[in-house]
């Protein structure tokens, strides 16, 4: 037996309870949440959780329509959940109640909405709307509300410095930054809710023109080799050192200009104080505490669901020979064209290739 048919053989004995679709859909998700992040990082796509939230809302579309159940939905977050635990365990707790509530709102829409479209299209507003406003949140309850003035000061400063715009123009930058980053996360999700509609009729159509024969295993360039993120602390991050420039720039800014006065210094320095102190209570007090609880939640569940977690793990050293033999197959395309096809390429390969021998 080749590597193709024993991986094929491995797929085909992927059986639960539910229908081979949904064990199949679960997976997928699961291998999205667990591992298609460093994927996405490796490939230095921005805005990868708008894409991690995409691929969920489909996947979950999918579930619930090829589910009897509605309730399925559920049982597979909780799986999710359980393997993105197992693979990924220093995934912040963010990550997983992110992934909790895009099961739930699912769960909710698909139940009480009949009209599927409908359904899909709210889960995606809902879904990708909170991912965005969890971000902005964090923020604001770190700095507060003076960090978002503060942008706006050191936008107005910088603007100032050009002799045709001084003291003709000043600009809620800050306003345009939510506005913008909102924004982009409301069209994803509408974008999204409208193709996973749509998913079912984009399936039939693949599966008919779908051809196995030619994938096979010879990988010239791994995207999952060498390329696990390393956790950086925070300074050390991009947006951690543009966090300090800006810190440091707002203080020499207000430390100088007499329009703003040296107590925007003091202010300044009260919200790193803030962020300082909140990070420290909720790393040494919060997290603890949650996490223990957490543990226990999925010591009690992991032993539930043992083998469905570990079916699911066996399938993604496949997945990645997948992911790595679509990337190869679209080196002759560039931009914006080649993920566009390796990402459609990849998602069917990951639906079908078991499906004809």
């Amino acid at each position: 037996m080749n590597e193709i048919e024993s991986i094929s053989s491995r797929v085909q004995n992927f059986k639960t309870a539910e229908s081979v679709g949904v064990q199949r859909f679960t997976a997928l998700w699961g291998f999205s949440e667990a591992a298609l992040g460093g994927v996405l990082h490796a490939l230095k796509i921005p805005f990868t959780g708008a894409f991690l939230g995409s691929a969920a809302i489909i996947f979950i579309f999918l579930i619930a329509k090829y589910s009897k159940e509605k309730n399925t939905i559920l049982r597979s977050t909780l799986i999710v959940i359980l393997v993105k635990a197992f693979v990924s365990p220093y995934s912040p707790l963010t990550a997983y109640f992110a992934v909790a509530l895009q099961g739930l709102t699912g769960y909710l829409f698909y139940s009480a909405i009949k009209y599927e479209r409908l359904a899909a299209l709210l889960h995606g507003i809902v879904s990708l709307l909170f991912s965005a406003l969890q971000k902005l949140f964090i923020l604001t309850l770190l700095f507060g509300t003076e960090f978002w003035k503060s942008i706006d000061i050191f936008t107005d400063f910088v603007l100032s410095q050009i002799p045709v715009l001084k003291g003709s123009l000043s600009v809620r930058f800050s306003l345009i930054l939510i506005g913008f980053y909102t924004a982009l996360h409301l069209i994803a999700g509408i974008y999204v809710g409208i193709k996973a509609a749509k998913i079912s009729d984009w399936i039939k159509e693949k599966k008919n023109i779908f051809d196995k024969s030619v994938l096979d295993t010879e990988i010239s360039e791994d995207l999952f080799a060498g390329k696990k993120r390393v956790k950086k602390k925070w300074w050390k991050k991009r947006s951690g050192l543009l966090l300090i420039f800006f810190f440091a720039a707002m203080l020499l800014i207000s430390f100088f200009d007499p329009e703003l006065g040296k107590n925007k210094v003091y202010e300044i320095l009260i919200m790193i104080l803030r962020s300082v102190a909140i990070t420290i209570i909720w790393f040494s007090v919060i997290s603890p505490f949650a996490v223990k609880k957490f543990r226990r939640f999925l010591e009690k569940n992991n032993f539930r669901h043992a083998s469905e977690v570990n079916d699911i793990t066996s399938l993604f050293p496949d997945f990645r020979t997948i992911i790595n033999y679509c990337w190869r197959g679209s080196k002759n395309l560039r931009g914006i064209n080649r993920f566009k096809i390796f990402f459609a390429d990849s998602f069917t390969y990951l639906l079908f290739w078991e499906e004809k021998r």
